[in-house]
């Protein structure tokens, strides 16, 4: 059975964690993620645009640093999110937004199937 706590996107390797995803931050992406995430833990209201940044945002941060505890509360956030019944919607104009306003760049690392490695094996764990 994995240990989730030393490898909460197992199967996938941990030296992997950059490759997983097409974007990643920019500087001023950092800074933007940190005010999110500031709000977030402050249990401040934020619009479902807002709250689909910090989810993306929050991935793409804590796997480009392969931050395992980084990557541990970003599950728990989404998990959060789910049971307050707020949903992932829109994701694809909040991603643009990002890509428009230079967040968030083409990760040249980014490696594709790689996550869907990681969604099968839960897949088959059920």
């Amino acid at each position: 059975m994995p240990n989730y706590e030393k490898d909460p996107l197992y199967p996938i390797k941990i030296s992997d964690y950059p490759k997983l995803f097409d974007y990643v931050l920019t500087a001023k992406g950092l800074v933007y993620f940190n005010s999110l995430k500031r709000l977030y833990f402050l249990q401040k209201d934020l619009t479902q645009d807002e709250y689909n940044k910090l989810r993306l945002l929050y991935v793409y941060y804590s796997t480009a640093n392969k931050n395992i505890q980084e990557v541990s509360m970003w599950q728990k956030i989404c998990l959060s999110l789910e049971e307050k019944k707020i949903l992932e919607k829109n994701m694809y104009l909040s991603k643009e937004d990002l890509i428009e306003k230079s967040l968030i760049v083409k990760n040249p690392q980014y490696l594709p199937g790689l996550y869907k490695i990681h969604i099968d094996f839960i897949k088959n764990q059920k």
